[in-house]
């Protein structure tokens, strides 16, 4: 089968899972929705770029009787969707990495309802997200496939220098989390030191204490080398049910970086008490008990940290993904 895939949040050197499909057993086809003109750069509400994109790989799609649409991400999948709808074109799609920060409403949800029935099967990062999203969109839970988010060691920044001249903890990441809790938790522990990497909008509001410092629209290679140099990195997260945070833990879990995460249903695929310290959401006195303890107990973080590592290694490889797509295509292959 030939595979067309649409995302609008990578480059055009972004070849998905080909580079790992060293059998060449399977065709790619990559469709990008940045913007390529002051045009699409202006029109953003809606999306011209992403709306470009989805229609380019439907045409495709309809070019070829083996092509499979692969929309990456909710946005792009109901954009996908929409056109294949409005085109008649009838080629199986996959909905990848179909996971919200917030779940739709309204009209948007009264959209997504109705060109959702189209898609094969939805790929998700969290066993939780199989039911919410099965009957948020009234689907049959058949639909969904749990896939753990997969990943190579994130890229390191070489020659950085510390945030801070002593030992220090991080929190990265923007999707789903409660910064403020850690702005309280550092008030109440004003030994520790905390480096925090977010975007702009996930901080706004709120006031951290003179032990932390805040960094925004870092380049991803800073940021991780900002993670690294920690003794450990918080993930805070809004409630017991956020689907979350995967991408900064599972690149914590591959870099060995000892971990405090929220204990949700979203990750709990991901971590448990051997490999994180896991804190109730919302709880100050909580968190800055784990934060405490990363620091003051650096071997048992450590182990935990091995022990992530060791699990992220197997089971967040990106060929767990190259395996899926080989079992897919078996099954629409017989299909045809």
């Amino acid at each position: 089968m030939h595979y067309i895939n649409i995302s609008d949040l990578t480059d055009r050197s972004w070849r998905f899972l080909e580079p790992y499909d060293t059998e060449a057993r399977m065709g790619w086809e990559m469709h990008h929705g940045l913007a390529r003109n002051a045009l699409e750069r202006a029109i953003t509400r809606p999306a011209l770029a992403r709306y470009r994109a989805c229609l380019e790989a439907v045409r495709a799609a309809r070019r070829r009787a083996d092509a499979v649409l692969v929309s990456h991400l909710p946005n792009v999948t109901v954009a996908t969707a929409a056109m294949a709808r409005g085109l008649r074109v009838t080629r199986p799609h996959v909905a990848f990495a179909f996971n919200y920060t917030q779940v739709p409403t309204g009209r948007r949800l009264a959209l997504s309802r109705r060109v959702l029935r189209d898609i094969e099967e939805f790929t998700v990062f969290s066993r939780y997200e199989i039911g919410l999203y099965a009957e948020l969109f009234d689907l049959p839970s058949e639909r969904f496939t749990y896939l753990p988010w997969a990943m190579e060691p994130p890229e390191v920044a070489e020659g950085m220098e510390h945030p801070f001249d002593r030992p220090y903890l991080s929190a990265i990441g923007g999707e789903g989390r409660d910064y403020r809790v850690l702005a309280e938790a550092m008030a109440q522990a004003p030994e520790l030191r905390l480096a925090i990497v977010a975007r702009p909008a996930s901080i706004a509001g709120i006031e951290f204490p003179d032990n932390v410092s805040v960094f925004t629209n870092l380049p991803a290679p800073v940021t991780w080398a900002i993670a690294q140099q920690s003794c450990g990195m918080a993930i805070a997260l809004k409630s017991n049910h956020t689907p979350n945070g995967h991408v900064t833990m599972v690149g914590a879990q591959r870099l060995g970086i000892p971990l405090v995460v929220t204990d949700s249903l979203g990750v709990a695929d991901y971590v448990d008490a051997e490999t994180a310290l896991m804190v109730a959401p919302q709880e100050v006195t909580d968190m800055t008990r784990a934060l405490r303890a990363v620091v003051e107990d650096p071997e048992a973080a450590t182990q935990r940290a091995e022990r992530a590592k060791e699990r992220a290694a197997t089971c967040s490889d990106p060929r767990v993904w190259l395996r899926y797509f080989a079992g897919l295509d078996l099954r629409l292959s017989g299909a045809r």
